[in-house]
């Protein structure tokens, strides 16, 4: 089976993809699999890196205003187009995917312009706007969340899968992960992360908050800060942390690729509400206390973090709630009632997709099979 997956841009298009294609390639093993992207997004490098074979496309991302720079974006999707029309003509995939992002729209379409069967995966619980347009062309259409008839109400299949995650995600052991991590095994343990980019208002809070946070002898911190602010984190936390007097135990990572294990060592996480984000801690089932980027397109991440607070599953704290001072008051009071956690757990878990991968490669392999002529 030859199948091309389309999505980049940020890490939350690409990494769904590659789980994906990870699935499809356990459930049809001789499976031909080749991504397209852009050549400057992290797509580029994340994909090779996965073992998948990139054909990068020259396109460029709209913005919602009206802008000069549309008309020029305007053109490169149309080129972009042409390109993937070629490639299909020399590949013959037998289906295309669609994880979002701005090479996403261009590869689906020329795929329907070819008669190639095609799925798009919608990760928000607030669809974007390709989407809603694609919805209307494409043979299945996907969702993160369920009710998603009322976000696609033109397609002529919508499936509630959930947002794919690696398989590598499932399965890590407490113990193991606290000992990867040098923790001790009878303390709790706050995750604080703000996605594959950091979120320095996450940062800044903590930072706040450590002044109150480090009498705690029975706490442990795992601070992922995001390679851009890890340096200044650091040099920062270094003027606060008093060794030889505070009882907290601090650690920070830039970047965590085996952000599996944090999550397997945490009693609860602070983190932003994206998608990839979301579908992790309700797949695993980790407490936690989201904190939606008010900035995100269609505020889709107050919406994600809005269906898990409907089902017990989080606590939210706004943007602009968040300080340092409501960062400790929220999880302090969290981390020791060890109910309230394992309520969160639960719920957490009833809503989790943990499969969503699989379900979705065998869509994509049944599209396989019904190759328009």
């Amino acid at each position: 089976m030859k199948v091309v997956i389309a999505g980049g841009g940020t890490a939350g298009h690409v990494y769904p993809g590659i789980s994906i294609a990870d699935e499809l390639s356990l459930e049809v093993p001789d499976s031909e699999i080749v991504f397209v992207g852009s050549g400057n997004g992290v797509e580029a490098e994340l994909i090779p890196e996965a073992g998948y074979s990139f054909h990068p496309i020259d396109v460029k991302g709209l913005k919602r205003s009206l802008s000069l720079g549309n008309a020029g974006a305007l053109l490169k999707a149309s080129s972009a187009v042409r390109q993937l029309r070629h490639l299909f003509n020399k590949m013959m995939p037998e289906a295309v995917v669609g994880t979002g992002g701005y090479v996403s729209a261009p590869a689906v379409f020329a795929a329907y312009t070819q008669k190639i069967p095609t799925l798009i995966h919608e990760q928000n619980a607030f669809p974007g706007l390709a989407n809603k347009i694609l919805s209307r062309l494409v043979d299945t259409v996907a969702t993160s969340f369920p009710n998603g008839e009322e976000s696609f109400p033109k397609a002529k299949l919508v499936a509630f899968t959930g947002n794919p995650i690696r398989r590598k995600m499932i399965g890590a052991v407490r113990e193991n992960a606290a000992e990867k991590f040098n923790l001790e095994k009878d303390k709790k343990t706050l995750l604080l992360f703000g996605g594959s980019q950091g979120a320095q208002k996450i940062n800044e809070a903590f930072i706040k908050s450590y002044d109150k946070f480090k009498s705690y002898e029975d706490l442990q911190v795992i601070h992922i800060t995001g390679k851009d602010h890890f340096a200044d984190i650091c040099k920062r936390m270094r003027r606060l942390i008093d060794a030889d007097k505070d009882k907290l135990r601090y650690q920070a990572h830039p970047y965590m690729s085996n952000i599996n294990e944090a999550y397997a060592a945490a009693d609860l996480c602070l983190c932003r509400a994206g998608a990839t984000s979301v579908a992790e801690i309700t797949a695993l089932g980790v407490p936690s206390v989201l904190v939606p980027y008010p900035h995100a397109t269609g505020n889709h991440q107050e919406k994600n973090a809005r269906y898990l607070e409907k089902n017990g599953a989080t606590t939210i704290l706004t943007d602009e709630e968040l300080t340092g001072q409501s960062l400790f008051d929220v999880c302090s009071k969290l981390l020791y009632d060890d109910k309230a956690l394992i309520d969160m757990k639960n719920n957490a878990q009833k809503i989790g997709k943990p499969y969503a991968a699989n379900d979705i490669a065998k869509l994509v392999n049944g599209l396989s099979h019904k190759l328009k002529i």
